[in-house]
């Protein structure tokens, strides 16, 4: 399982000084780039090779608040024809509480045709071998 770690930030939080539920988009987002890069996938994207999220889902379990430090695992789910599934957990490192849930669809995109386009074999096999348990801190 991969892992990134964050620290909640002052511009993070809402009127009731816990963070916006918008803000989860933005922490599974850090958390994806984080794993594609420890894969060696980030490095593969180009003009005619990319992705795009076509979907996003997340299941709130408790408020977050500023300081705390969260635990974002990141691992693959489902592989498609032209599209792949990332699967989060985030847990606050103080107690292990479970924060959220979520997933995202990224669709493989090719930007020089304005198309989606088939998942590269290399993708697909660095994407089931995953990464080796690794934590940034920010």
């Amino acid at each position: 399982m991969f892992t990134h770690t964050l620290q909640v930030r002052f511009r993070d939080l809402d009127a009731y000084n816990h963070v916006n539920n918008a803000v989860y988009l933005t922490y599974f987002e850090e958390a994806r780039i984080a794993f594609i890069t420890a894969i060696g996938m980030r490095s593969l994207f180009s003009r005619e090779r990319s992705t795009v999220i076509a979907h996003a889902e997340i299941d709130y379990r408790a408020p977050a608040q500023l300081g705390d430090r969260l635990d974002i695992e990141v691992c693959a789910g489902e592989i498609r024809n032209t599209s792949y599934e990332l699967c989060y957990r985030i847990t606050r490192r103080s107690d292990g509480a479970l924060i959220a849930t979520g997933k995202t669809v990224q669709v493989c995109f090719n930007f020089a045709l304005n198309a989606p386009t088939r998942l590269p074999e290399e993708w697909r096999a660095l994407l089931r071998n995953g990464a080796p348990q690794t934590a940034v801190d920010h």
